[in-house]
């Protein structure tokens, strides 16, 4: 995933089946009051960490730690703001791809030559993995991590350990997938589930599917022409992003089951292509973020209804 600047003061509306009917302003510290089951479900301080997520901040899913890295070196913050711990990375490439564990442990942080697997109960950083990845993440019981090899002419392996033991295995190299405006594909999302025994690799045009017990990579194409995609932790569902909309599959059938169109928008005059917009599942993936220019919507899934909208920095 494509991650844009931080935001600025958020809009929430909240609405029925249709169009957003309610105004207010959500901080992050807003109770909201919960809507009977035939209105819009509830958007509350989760949803808040995670359209701040999808704008580019490192957040832990329960709001206590932020994560920043500058210079070299990764500094931790508590939701108060105040310096939890830091670590040097030995890389001063930008924002390196990182994700906490969503039982609240660890923070793994994909560096030049490693991952450095941060431990909040110890305070302890240790490198786990001595290759280079371009995206990271963890499964969602939190005792695996999957990360996507970074090869400079050709498509990256996929990289899987335990997380408890450090045991590692990698994928064989993907078959290339025939695009007309690259060569190299690059996943926007990864997903690793069933213990370790599956991942998959979400990006343009469909996603890779490897049983890590299998000594080949599977290439399911959406045939959607998709410019980006998302997977939930679990690996439910994919969405893809279109010019025009969102195309939602269902991973274990491998068939759409939901296609929506988008809103249109319109800069300098001229509606523009949804092309290259943000995406994001919510944690429990129930919800799916989308962040495109300064506007941010949430939409149920699998339905696909829009039930919030935020303004966020412009780009």
């Amino acid at each position: 995933m494509r991650f844009v600047a931080a935001f600025a003061l958020v809009s929430l509306f909240l609405a029925g089946c249709t169009q957003p009917s309610e105004e207010g302003v959500l901080d992050g510290t807003d109770a909201i009051t919960e809507k009977p089951s035939s209105v819009s479900p509830t958007l509350d301080r989760q949803f808040d960490l995670e359209r701040r997520a999808i704008e580019g901040s490192h957040i832990s899913p329960d709001g206590r730690y932020e994560a920043r890295h500058t210079n070299g070196r990764l500094v931790i913050t508590s939701a108060q703001g105040d310096e939890f711990d830091s670590f040097d990375t030995g890389s001063d490439w930008g924002d390196p791809p990182m994700d906490f564990s969503p039982d609240g442990r660890f923070l793994a942080v994909a560096v030049s030559d490693s991952v450095i697997l941060y431990d909040f109960a110890t305070k302890n950083p240790r490198a786990i993995l001595g290759q280079q990845l371009m995206n990271i993440r963890f499964s969602a019981d939190s005792a695996y991590l999957v990360g996507e090899e970074f090869i400079e002419d050709r498509s990256g392996r996929y990289v899987l350990f335990n997380v408890r033991t450090g045991q590692r295995s990698t994928s064989p190299q993907p078959p290339t997938v025939k695009r007309d405006d690259a060569t190299i594909w690059v996943a926007d999302e990864l997903a690793v589930f069933d213990a370790g025994k599956h991942v998959v690799a979400a990006g343009a045009d469909g996603y890779f599917f490897w049983s890590t017990s299998e000594r080949e990579v599977e290439w399911v194409p959406c045939g959607c022409q998709s410019t980006g995609a998302a997977i939930d932790r679990r690996a439910h569902r994919v969405a893809y992003i279109l010019p025009e909309g969102i195309s939602l599959w269902e991973r274990s059938t491998r068939r759409e089951v939901s296609r929506w169109k988008l809103p249109p928008v319109v800069q300098d005059g001229y509606e523009r292509s949804y092309a290259g917009a943000d995406m994001a599942f919510s944690e429990d993936g129930k919800w799916l973020l989308t962040y495109f220019l300064d506007s941010g919507r949430v939409w149920s899934v699998p339905d696909g209804k829009q039930v919030g909208s935020w303004k966020g920095a412009a780009q």
